[in-house]
């Protein structure tokens, strides 16, 4: 029993998995983060509605980023706090990994997640006996029409926060971009127990930023 938690987007989402089935999972997204105000009674609904405990829980995986600093931190923040609490192990997966990829009709995936103006956070997915793999590292990329050169020609499937800017400035004929579309922690349930999902150091484990935090010059007047 694994208690799901993925905060890197507007998508604050927990989930309680058992036997890679999900039992239990709530989610709430908003424009504006909600995750330091619902994110601890998402963790309480979702064990009510299970009829947990913390007892019954065996460890607490969360999503790493990269992604919102104060969304990855306020959920890091708390998986830790739980797993200090209740004495559990604390494992990660990566965020770009954490997405419905079921619906896939071939084998490769670029999952994206937004990182303002033409950039996005992309990794790169091969499905392999019936799993999705990383494929490549995470990296930050300025889209343009000359992004991913090297995969041109293959066919890929764009999902993620960002696809449809992804299809918009990219637009390879040979790309399928779907929707757009948020990480969840329901979707950790087909990555749990592969090699993506890591053991991590509850005193020492920090969130993937992959980039340096950039405060930005607040519009509201001061009086």
């Amino acid at each position: 029993m694994i208690l799901c938690i993925e905060t890197a987007t507007k998508n604050c989402s927990v989930a309680i998995v058992s036997d890679s089935r999900v039992i239990a999972q709530s989610a709430e997204r908003a424009d504006k983060f909600v995750h330091g105000e619902r994110l601890h009674l998402l963790v309480q609904e979702c064990m009510q509605t299970a009829g947990l405990d913390f007892s019954d829980i065996q460890g607490v995986c969360v999503g790493k980023g990269p992604g919102s600093y104060t969304g990855l931190r306020i959920g890091v923040s708390a998986a830790k706090g739980i797993c200090y609490a209740a004495k559990l192990p604390l494992y990660s997966l990566p965020t770009l990994g954490c997405f419905d990829m079921s619906y896939v009709q071939g084998d490769d995936v670029m999952s994206v997640i937004d990182a303002r103006r033409d950039e996005v956070y992309a990794q790169h997915w091969v499905r392999k006996e019936g799993v999705f793999h990383p494929a490549s590292a995470v990296e930050a990329v300025v889209v343009t029409e000359n992004s991913w050169e090297h995969l041109a020609d293959q066919q890929i499937h764009v999902i993620g926060d960002a696809a449809e800017k992804v299809g918009h400035l990219h637009g390879n004929s040979n790309w399928v971009y779907a929707e757009n579309a948020f990480p969840s922690a329901k979707y950790m349930a087909n990555l749990l127990e592969t090699p993506a999902m890591v053991k991590e150091d509850v005193a020492y484990f920090e969130p993937y930023y992959l980039k340096d935090f950039v405060a930005l010059k607040s519009t509201k007047k001061l009086l």
